[in-house]
């Protein structure tokens, strides 16, 4: 049976068919037939699946667990929260599509707003203390491939959000933060 592919033209043909020949403008476009695919060359002719996965508005919940309540936390609408539970699933997706296959990106709202990050801002600073943000080190674990900052990491001021930004793995993303020094970006903006 004939192939299917496309062979490239002798170059002096004007008509429309495959192999109608190279030279007429159309700029090697990937699958176009008056140009031959090129073995390995990266990105033409080649595809990839990719899963994004994504966490939003963490708050500093790696267990779902309410330390003034001692009992088991859930959001209002009865979801459980927490990376603890989050790590499982990401696990699963990983081991589905192939860890080379995932994004994990967060969307901030990170280090704020729980006793937990309230306790590492105000009482035991990991800036005064050298110890790891408890969020830092779970989503080190977790293996974060990027992070959003939101409006809630700036709420206990420019120094601790350095300190964690120096204590994570994987980089903190801002496109409208601006260092008011050198006006330039004050971190990565995508």
């Amino acid at each position: 049976m004939p192939s299917a592919a496309a062979s490239p033209g002798s170059g002096s043909g004007h008509g429309h068919g495959p192999g109608h020949g190279a030279g007429h403008g159309h700029g090697g476009k990937p699958g176009h037939p008056g140009k031959p695919h090129k073995p390995g060359h990266p990105g033409k002719g080649q595809t990839a699946s990719i899963t994004v996965m994504g966490t939003s508005d963490l708050h500093g919940y790696i267990e779902n667990w309410d330390y003034f309540k001692n009992a088991e936390y859930d959001d209002a609408a009865g979801n459980d929260v927490g990376l603890a539970k989050i790590s499982g699933l990401v696990n699963q997706v990983r081991a589905d599509r192939g860890v080379d296959n995932t994004l994990l990106i967060d969307a901030g709202d990170t280090i704020h707003a729980t006793s937990r990050t309230d306790y590492f801002a105000n009482v035991e600073p990991s800036t005064q203390t050298g110890e790891i943000h408890p969020m830092a080190a779970a989503m080190n674990a977790m293996d974060y491939d990027a992070a959003a900052l939101g409006n809630h990491e700036f709420n206990y001021g420019t120094e601790l959000l350095a300190r964690f930004e120096e204590q994570v793995d994987f980089p903190l993303l801002a496109a409208n933060a601006v260092d008011e020094a050198t006006n330039e970006p004050a971190f990565t903006p995508y």
